[in-house]
């Protein structure tokens, strides 16, 4: 199967030629990479440029954005877009969407090629991640089919179904959320990759939390799962700070009226899978009080 890359990239010079190495190396290799330069301040495109040399399939478009900082959500997606916009018109079966600081297995691409022709229903497919913390590998805990948003490959037709990706935070929720609402499957391959950097330190700040809760008022979610999430966000860091913060998101995203995502039955849709995934996170904790309590009276 062919495939494309796009990677959007700031301010990677510390991680990217690990990345270049490991698409470079592979058994499968693409049409195309983009590798978007998002206003990159340090030596990114440098190194980029030296590998383009080599290896006349990697395109290197550079975005002079350098007010925005290097988060997740609408940036990281209107950087995605500006390498898409560019071959989206060109001949693949499918794009992945990689970030700049991984390292991948030889045949990453091989394998993921072989599930999608393997099984026209999926849609979506890719490896886990795993973060090295002292000298040990830790694999990232994620939710079961979950597949991170540094390493999603998307059947093209399945992209197109879902109407692309969107600019919001949690956007690596809503498009398998979306592919599964039109039938579509979401498959994690026992694929490790090596993630460079350490994920989710940005993502315990208060900006953050509130960003958050106006991305659930926008994915329709409603008011009970939101407070339920705000709970949940006040059992970590920044603790009761961050559950209230992503709250008065919700609720300045409703005063603003700003505009929600999808039709009403895909919102619907979308509730539904969030109270199913809600019902099943917190049985398994009752599950695991109930076997605490069971041990420590025997």
């Amino acid at each position: 199967m062919k495939y494309t890359i796009i990677t959007p990239a700031k301010d990677e010079g510390k991680y990217i030629e690990h990345t270049l190495k490991s698409v470079c190396a592979q058994t499968l290799k693409p049409e195309k990479w983009i590798i978007v330069n998002d206003g990159s301040i340090d030596n990114t495109a440098e190194i980029v440029k030296t590998y383009q040399k080599q290896y006349p399939w990697i395109m290197l478009i550079n975005n002079k954005n350098t007010s925005e900082k290097r988060l997740s959500g609408s940036k990281v997606i209107r950087a995605f877009y500006l390498g898409y916009d560019s071959i989206k018109y060109h001949d693949f079966d499918f794009i992945a969407k990689l970030d700049a600081d991984l390292i991948l297995q030889e045949n990453y691409f091989e394998k993921v090629s072989f599930a999608f022709q393997e099984n026209s229903k999926i849609g979506l497919c890719g490896g886990y991640c795993v973060t090295k913390k002292n000298v040990v590998l830790v694999k990232d805990r994620t939710v079961r089919d979950h597949i991170r948003g540094a390493i999603k490959a998307y059947r093209k037709q399945c992209l197109e179904n879902i109407g692309g990706l969107k600019p919001v935070l949690g956007w690596d929720g809503l498009d398998e959320m979306t592919a599964s609402y039109f039938g579509w499957e979401i498959k994690q391959l026992p694929l490790q990759v090596i993630h460079l950097r350490e994920t989710r330190k940005e993502y315990n700040s208060l900006l953050h939390r509130y960003h958050a809760g106006t991305a659930y008022f926008r994915t329709g979610y409603g008011l009970l799962l939101t407070m339920l999430k705000a709970v949940f966000w006040a059992f970590k860091k920044p603790y009761l700070a961050g559950g209230a913060a992503f709250l008065i998101g919700f609720l300045a995203a409703f005063m603003r009226g700003e505009k929600k995502l999808g039709d009403k039955d895909l919102r619907r849709f979308f509730r539904k899978f969030k109270y199913n995934r809600a019902l099943q996170f917190f049985h398994l904790r009752s599950i695991i009080l109930c076997a605490v309590a069971f041990l420590s009276n025997t």
